[in-house]
């Protein structure tokens, strides 16, 4: 609704509360008169206007109406004359609106100052200066709205431009944060005073005109915020670094949506929900564009180096993609909204729809983070391929997914996830572990004598394997403390007791380079060197306890033992079965 058009809307209905009284005395009218001669010549901006001035620039009016209803020349000269005191009245009346409006700042400002303004508002629109009230109020209160916005930052000019595409990162970010932080306050606090001031201003008017003047003020700045998440969401390049950004956005703009439903209550509130929904549409799309495109950015990663990581060591990858996620499973709930294409309905929507839940794991939000972390593994294995020994591809398998164990126990990703991908995945590490003794080790064990008349010949032949493990060994990484500790206790399991048994039986009929005492401590040396010094560990001694690992304890034997057929061993296969005895007592204590 224009200006004009809302002066008229005022005007007629204030014309029907005007004094019909036909019969002007003309002491009444000179009273009047003099009255408003007085104000404007002893006006003074910081003295509030008397209701006696507005009760008799009234009076004026209605006498000036009365006056042009007569038809005789001596009306006319009156007319001119009245018109002319009046236009005084308003012109004055106009600036007493400006000074009072401007030392109000919201709705919550003195009762007097409020009804003041109030009091001049209906005077001007009773008198037939309802365009030029307007005028003057959405003048003055627009530029405080913009003025309040300008307070976090956000220039609605600069925000608005079309070349967003073009700026540096940087700037962008501090862009969206301002709007991040402005357009909440905006929506909850700026228009709903804005709301409340108008209405205790125009309260004489009708509701639809008090919602057009209120609307005439605010929209066109409401408008404009809502404006630029879609510009974000359209113009600004998807990457990963930029995706927790366009998820602040479609938070905040999801907020807001129940404000603007309030606020706007006349037509163009269907024109101002439609754009927020428009836009959080587009902010979905941008969200789950980057998800895609991260995920295909995995799949596509290429090592330049000839092997994934040295040692087996933790991949720059993993690590990244595993704090990534952490960040990603705070927006859990967003991601819930968006995966679903559930836009949220404003005539619904309210903050309990993002209350936590006990039962996320099948949420979309899991299934998009569970489908990431597999594409995630599929990787590594297929990185593991670089290496060229066995045992290592299956280390680098463990350094790396018990990483991103130890990573999802310790954060939320745990509940978003549940127990059930946590035990899959330690199944998975355990294969590993597996794979890594059976690969790197039974090759050892099956160059144990086992036979006397062996004895020299298999000595030679497995001191030489041993040795040249170790020195293979060099450099290798075991990044987590307790799951280096677990190797070693196993691979200790696996060698250490089968050479003792046959070191006490044999050892006066061949020349031995190593005593179990030797082979236990070099295999503790070995394990003690393959520390990256960069976990503690914690998560690993859950995954021990859950599989029955079994680790020595004060004042039990129970261990493990391996039984290998020397077949299996010389062929890669390696079958690993779990019992609770087995002869400790020459395993070397460290």
């Amino acid at each position: 609704m224009s200006t004009t058009t809302l002066s008229s809307t005022l005007s007629s209905s204030a014309s029907l509360r005007l004094n019909r009284n036909t019969s002007y005395h003309s002491t009444r009218v000179a009273d009047s008169t003099t009255s408003v001669h007085s104000f404007i010549s002893r006006w003074d901006p910081q003295t509030s206007v008397s209701s006696g001035f507005l009760r008799a620039t009234t009076h004026l009016h209605s006498y000036l109406l009365h006056v042009a209803r007569s038809a005789s020349r001596s009306a006319h000269h009156e007319l001119i004359r009245t018109n002319f005191i009046l236009q005084s009245a308003m012109s004055r009346l106009d600036q007493e609106l400006k000074n009072h409006l401007m030392s109000i700042t919201d709705a919550h400002s003195t009762p007097e100052a409020i009804s003041t303004v109030s009091s001049i508002v209906q005077t001007m629109i009773s008198t037939g200066y309802g365009e030029e009230c307007l005028n003057t109020y959405q003048s003055i209160r627009r530029s405080a709205v913009t003025s309040q916005l300008t307070e976090f930052g956000f220039d609605l000019s600069t925000y608005l431009s079309k070349n967003l595409a073009k700026l540096k990162w940087d700037k962008l970010e501090i862009m969206i944060k301002s709007w991040i932080d402005a357009a909440p306050v905006a929506f909850h606090s700026i228009f709903s005073n804005e709301r409340q001031l108008s209405d205790r201003i125009f309260v004489s008017s009708q509701e639809s005109v008090r919602d057009a003047i209120f609307e005439s003020i605010v929209y066109d700045t409401a408008s404009k915020l809502l404006s630029f998440p879609e510009l974000v969401a359209i113009r600004v390049r998807p990457s990963p670094e930029k995706l927790f950004r366009l998820l602040d956005v479609y938070d905040a703009l999801s907020d807001i949506l129940p404000d603007i439903k309030s606020s706007f209550k006349s037509f163009p509130a269907s024109e101002a929900q439609q754009k927020a929904i428009s836009s959080l549409k587009k902010l979905s799309d941008a969200v789950q564009g980057t998800l895609s495109d991260l995920e295909k950015a995995i799949q596509k990663n290429r090592v330049k180096p000839r092997v994934a990581a040295p040692g087996g060591a933790l991949l720059p990858l993993t690590r990244y993609m595993m704090n990534y996620l952490i960040s990603l499973s705070d927006y859990d709930h967003s991601l819930n909204a968006l995966e679903s294409n559930m836009t949220p309905d404003p005539t619904k929507y309210n903050s309990s729809s993002f209350e936590s839940s006990d039962n996320l794991q099948d949420s979309p939000a899991s299934i998009r983070i569970a489908r990431l972390l597999l594409v995630l593994v599929q990787k590594l294995e297929s990185k593991a391929e670089s290496y060229r020994d066995n045992s290592l591809s299956y280390l680098f398998l463990t350094n790396n997914v018990n990483y991103m164990i130890n990573k999802v126990e310790t954060s939320r990703l745990n509940n978003i996830l549940g127990e059930e991908w946590v035990v899959a995945h330690i199944s998975k590490v355990r294969r590993y572990v597996e794979g890594h003794l059976r690969s790197g080790w039974a090759s050892v064990y099956a160059a144990l004598p086992v036979k006397e008349k062996e004895a020299v010949d298999r000595i030679q032949r497995f001191e030489t394997i041993f040795q040249k493990v170790l020195e293979e060994r060099e450099g290798w990484v075991v990044i987590d403390a307790a799951m280096r500790e677990e190797i070693r206790l196993l691979v200790e399991a696996m060698v250490v007791p089968p050479y003792s048994s046959w070191h006490r039986a044999y050892q006066g009929n061949a020349t031995v380079r190593f005593s179990p005492h030797d082979v236990a401590k070099q295999i503790a040396m070995l394990y003690e060197g393959l520390n990256s010094g960069s976990s503690s560990g914690s998560g690993s001694a859950k995954f021990l306890r859950r599989f029955g690992r079994y680790l020595r304890r004060k004042g039990t034997d129970s261990s493990v033992t391996y039984q290998i057929e020397n077949e299996e061993a010389q062929s890669g296969k390696l079958s690993l079965q779990y019992q609770t005895r087995y002869d400790t007592g020459h395993v070397c204590k460290h």
